[in-house]
């Protein structure tokens, strides 16, 4: 055995018995790792409270729409339960039935206000459908388009363009320019070919292509028939011959 090993008093593979790293982590943040951890159950128990009140939030104003008679009946569940699916569904049922009863105008505000209100509403581009569709009938026919283009221009509103471009093309019809018409039509079959107002669309612009029956002239009148002794007068009734004596 050599002097060297000899004279060495310190072990080859000495065992620490010492703290480990993670007991010195451990020791070091034990106070920010409570708090954390009560940090994060006081995060989950706040979100299972929302949850509870959403949901809660969410029965409640379906319960008032199921049970809403009158148009203030539906006017307090659009102001009373605002940001609930309910309430979004109760402004076109408001805005229909200000329509049906002659409140035109209170009902385009109705929808005017909502559109304008929620931009990530997923009903939003079902109530600028309709509001363009009433500003349509009303003849309002600058107003409408620029709805129905600010449909068809916004990718959320994909599934709600063909019907938008179908009004557009008639609104082009209407205003005498059927190749603005025709353009509009086309884009529903080339770009919407599986929408059912793909075939709308072919019927449209047969309907635009369709040409004018050609006039006929109508038959010549029936010449006037000339009075003589053979042939009784038609505002002179024939004289009646007396029957012979017996």
């Amino acid at each position: 055995m050599s002097a060297d090993l000899k004279e060495s008093s310190v072990p080859l593979a000495e065992i620490s018995h010492g703290p480990s790293a993670f007991e010195l982590f451990l020791d070091r943040n034990q106070k920010n790792l409570i708090i954390l951890t009560i940090l994060i159950g006081l995060g989950t128990a706040a979100y299972v409270v929302y949850r509870g009140v959403e949901s809660s939030n969410q029965k409640s104003a379906g319960a008032a729409l199921n049970n809403a008679k009158t148009l203030s009946d539906l006017q307090s569940v659009v102001t009373e339960h605002a940001g609930t699916n309910a309430a979004s569904s109760a402004v076109a049922l408001l805005a229909d039935a200000q329509w049906k009863d002659g409140q035109q105008e209170a009902g385009l505000e109705t929808l005017k206000k909502f559109i304008s209100s929620d931009l990530n509403d997923p009903t939003r581009p079902s109530a600028q459908a309709n509001l363009a569709s009433k500003l349509m009938i009303q003849g309002k026919t600058a107003e409408a388009e620029q709805v129905f283009l600010e449909i068809v221009n916004d990718p959320k509103d994909r599934f709600i363009a063909p019907y938008a471009l179908i009004c557009l093309g008639d609104i082009a019809k209407i205003a005498g320019d059927p190749s603005k018409a025709e353009s509009s039509y086309s884009r529903v079959k080339s770009e919407f070919p599986e929408s059912s107002f793909a075939e709308t669309a072919n019927r449209r612009i047969a309907i635009l292509k369709a040409k004018p029956p050609a006039e006929i002239a109508p038959p010549p009148a029936p010449a006037t028939p000339t009075s003589n002794a053979l042939t009784p007068s038609l505002d002179t009734p024939a004289p009646v011959e007396a029957a012979p004596k017996p």
